[in-house]
């Protein structure tokens, strides 16, 4: 294009000064040269920028994010990987361009950088597009600076932009008109001979449009005898030197530039599959002769945008049918140039029914898989609905994204319907995905499921490594682990020669998922770290995250590192935020609160709550309250609201799904309602904890955990000897405590003396102090907040006077009490057995004497 070489520095300076604004806006009608100002400005700049050219196929919020994913790859890498996962979130939305413009802003990060989006034009209508852009703006404006060329600028929020000093006045026709002496470089550096005042006169014919000016004086280069009559004809400018390019081609080469009009480009490896091995030589052949219709963009060939449309005024021309027929044949030459997703696009915007099931059916399953799932969700929701209903790759396809959901009676029915409608060779995989849909959902039939379809002979190995990796879960759930074991390693085994790099990355993160709970951290921790790079490095955001959730298990529950378990928690949630993965999102959110309570972290707990208040899609339900109920009751204790606390917890002891969580939770449960004077409850869950606890061999960080929390429900209640016996066991295991929980054993050590009658409130409150240095500081408010000036004289004063003489006659060694009389007092005092509660009356007797307070004192029972 002539433009290219015009030297238009006052538009370049006018850009220049509209980039102390985050926005810069270029807003004229086409032809005025705003992509070749965009050029010669962008070549000035030195720092990081991607460019985006809008095209008719990005007319939607999916294509167009989709288009602009692949513009930031090249120096964002994985981001287009993570869109389908992010569109799932979206489409839960109500507002699905916040969504998008969220995981975009993530992305481009603080690094600053030039986003220009060119050609917007294509798009307006859409919008959702302008949205997306006006968030993503809102978003990233600290730290992006963008440039936006279009036509009109209808649907971006202008004004708000202006009125908050966001924009500069946008720069229009007026600024990019050429002036006179423009017009007169631009002309001399293609036809030398042409007169001053012809060159005025094409100025003022084509109204100073720099498209239209270069093109009219290469027109009239090639053939000057022509300019009289195209200057005095009227209409339309463009038209007129247009039809005069068209007529010097022959009817072949007119046909083919009106047929390749329905393509994207006119690149030679498309024009092959298009029209054969002869048409890049005949568009070669044009080229030559017309290089006015032409220009280069993004390193391929594209015709001139206005020359362009005029052909594809001429391909409407031919009548639908025609029209149809050139743009399905464009779209089965994307297909063979390996563009599926501009295919899909393509036959989206057909309606072409036939088509969109045929490429749905034999590239759905892998466009999900590889991070394409949004261009094919787009194009199912362009089928006829009873094309949809029964179609089996269809039908799973949408019961994968209700499974993702969390809405399984309905992904089940999809499911269902799948299988049913099937062919042979389909239904392997669609067991498959169904396989892991059971597996979400944690049920039994999972196993039978995947067990047989990894039976299955005459599979293909890739899909038999999948079905045995899901397997390993599905065999954790049901408590089957040496079956889990061996399924994943058999999965890892037959990856291993495959190199399918996604393959790698799952199978290694639901193995790492299997050791984890097959005792071996150190293998799950290495399995995990595999899982995690190769998912890094390729943009699997979702596999990363579960495999960061492995490592965070090891972090949190095997070494008790709090700030490590935090640091991985934070990338878990970076990657929910680049894959737009809501469940992964709100397991960071929760796990890192549940840390910061118990760290009493008040100004990161606020950013937190502020977080989880704002997540604005809606499908954590139960789910999300159930995860929370630990935090909200810790929190709940800490104004000593430990009522509330006991029934935030009470029924939540069953749901725990393994041995070790059970026990915890009826450990604190049975804490909560002790300090609660809730002395029935209290036994109810010290016993099921106990009942718990005495079935578990391998004792674990969170046996320990539970076992301190029994030992201190028993301390409230006053079964000091309970708590002593309790607090033995922990010291038996004590070479796999923690930092954190050894302080905890040494301040429940000291709580226990205390409530014995001893005067510790400085050992007590310095214990309280080291708590909070190792990351407990949540948890000493907790004990701060008991009750314990509750001890032996609350107790005590239990009794009846006739029970309180016979306790000091039994306590001076005189045996006369009577059994029954024993057994009440024994239970009053919260002891055990007999031989506990003589010791325990004799301290209680001590405690009283310390404190120079009468034995008898106190009111009857």
């Amino acid at each position: 294009m002539i433009t290219t070489t015009l030297d238009r520095q006052r538009v370049s300076e006018r850009l220049a000064a509209a980039s102390a604004f985050p926005v810069i806006l270029l807003i004229a009608p086409a032809g005025y040269g705003k992509s070749f100002a965009l050029d010669a400005y962008l070549r000035t700049r030195t720092d990081a920028v991607v460019r985006f050219n809008a095209g008719k196929d990005h007319g939607s919020l999916t294509r167009f994010v989709r288009a602009l994913a692949a513009a930031l790859e090249p120096t964002l890498p994985g981001v287009a990987q993570s869109l389908a996962i992010a569109h799932e979130r979206a489409i839960q939305s109500p507002k699905p361009s916040d969504i998008l413009a969220a995981w975009l802003a993530e992305h481009l990060g603080s690094e600053p950088r030039l986003l220009v989006i060119d050609d917007l034009h294509h798009c307006e209508g859409e919008r959702s597009i302008g949205a997306f852009i006006a968030s993503a703006i809102e978003r990233t404006r600290a730290n992006v600076r963008w440039i936006i060329a279009c036509r009109s600028g209808a649907d971006l929020p202008i004004a708000t932009w202006l009125a908050r000093g966001d924009a500069d006045l946008p720069i229009d026709a007026r600024t990019m008109r050429l002036t006179s002496a423009e017009a007169l470089r631009m002309a001399k550096s293609v036809a030398p001979d042409m007169s001053d005042d012809t060159v005025e006169a094409l100025r003022a014919t084509t109204d100073g449009s720099p498209a239209i000016f270069g093109f009219a004086i290469r027109t009239i280069e090639q053939e000057p005898s022509i300019a009289g009559r195209l200057l005095a004809s009227g209409g339309d400018a463009f038209g007129r030197f247009a039809d005069e390019v068209f007529a010097r081609l022959t009817p072949d080469e007119r046909n083919l530039l009106v047929r390749t009009a329905a393509l994207p480009e006119v690149d030679d490896a498309l024009l092959r599959c298009f029209e054969g091995e002869a048409a890049p030589r005949t568009i070669a052949a044009i080229a030559a002769k017309v290089p006015q219709i032409f220009e280069e963009r993004t390193g391929r060939r594209h015709y001139h945008g206005l020359f362009l449309r005029s052909l594809r005024a001429r391909l409407a021309e031919l009548g639908i049918d025609a029209t149809r027929e050139i743009a399905t044949d464009a779209a089965l030459a994307l297909e063979r140039a390996g563009r599926i997703s501009e295919a899909l696009a393509s036959h989206t915007r057909q309606r072409n029914d036939a088509e969109l099931q045929r490429l749905i059916e034999a590239h759905g399953f892998e466009f999900l898989e590889s991070g394409y799932g949004e261009s094919i969700h787009e194009a199912i929701e362009a089928l006829d609905p009873y094309v949809q209903m029964s179609n089996a790759v269809v039908l799973a396809i949408k019961a994968m994204a209700e499974s993702r959901l969390g809405r399984f009676d309905t992904a089940e029915s999809w499911f269902r319907l799948a299988l049913d409608c099937a062919a042979v060779e389909l239904q392997p995989q669609i067991k498959y995905h169904y396989g892991n849909h059971l597996v979400r959902f944690i049920r039994r039939e999972a196993v039978t499921v995947l067990q047989e379809l990894a039976a299955e002979p005459g599979i293909q190995e890739r899909l038999r490594a999948y079905a045995l990796a899901a397997l390993g879960p599905a065999y954790v759930f049901e408590r089957r682990i040496d079956d889990a074991l061996r399924t994943t390693e058999q999965a890892l085994e037959i990856a291993a020669p495959l190199r399918d790099v996604h393959l790698t990355a799952k199978t290694h993160h639901q193995a790492s998922y299997v050791a984890l709970f097959a005792g071996n951290a150190a293998r799950a921790k290495a399995l995990a770290s595999i899982s995690l790079a190769c998912a890094t490095e390729h943009g699997f955001f979702d596999v990363a995250a579960g495999a960061l959730t492995v490592l965070y298990s090891v972090a949190s529950d095997i070494e008790d590192d709090p700030a490590e378990s935090v640091r991985l928690l934070e990338a878990v949630g970076d990657c929910a935020a680049k894959s737009g993965c809501l469940t992964n999102a709100l397991f960071s959110l929760v796990a890192k609160l549940e840390i910061e309570v118990e760290r009493g972290n008040e100004d990161v707990i606020e950013g937190i709550d502020h977080k989880l208040r704002t997540l604005d899609v809606a499908c954590s339900g139960r789910a999300l309250y159930e995860a929370l109920l630990p935090t909200q009751a810790l929190r709940a204790s800490w104004t000593g609201d430990f009522t509330g606390a006991y029934r935030l917890l009470a029924s939540s002891e069953d749901k725990q799904w393994s041995a070790d969580r059970r026990a915890l939770r009826h450990a604190e449960v049975a804490t909560y309602a002790a300090a609660a004077k809730l002395d029935r409850e209290a036994a109810d869950a010290i016993r099921a904890a106990l009942h718990v606890l005495n079935g578990i061999t391998q004792v674990d960080l969170r046996v320990q955990r539970a076992r301190l929390f029994v030992a201190l429900a028993m301390i409230v209640m006053g079964r000091s000897e309970s708590a002593a016996d309790m607090l033995h066991r922990v010291d038996a295991g004590s070479d796999i405590l923690s930092k954190r929980l050894l302080a905890l054993r040494r301040t429940l050590g000291a709580i226990l003396e205390r409530y014995r009658g001893s005067r510790n409130q400085n050992e007590i409150l310095a214990h309280l102090a080291e708590l909070r240095d190792v990351g407990f500081g949540g948890v000493a408010r907790v004990l701060g907040s008991l009750p314990l000036a509750d001890n032996a004289m609350h107790r005590l004063d239990r009794l009846t006077v006739a029970e309180r003489v016979a306790m000091v006659r039994w306590a001076d060694g005189d045996d006369s009490p009577l059994d029954e009389q024993l057994r009440t007092i024994v239970r009053k005092l919260g002891c055990n057995k007999n031989g506990a509660a003589l010791r325990a009356v004799t301290r209680h007797r001590a405690a009283f004497e310390l404190a120079e307070m009468p034995l008898m004192a106190g009111g009857s029972n």
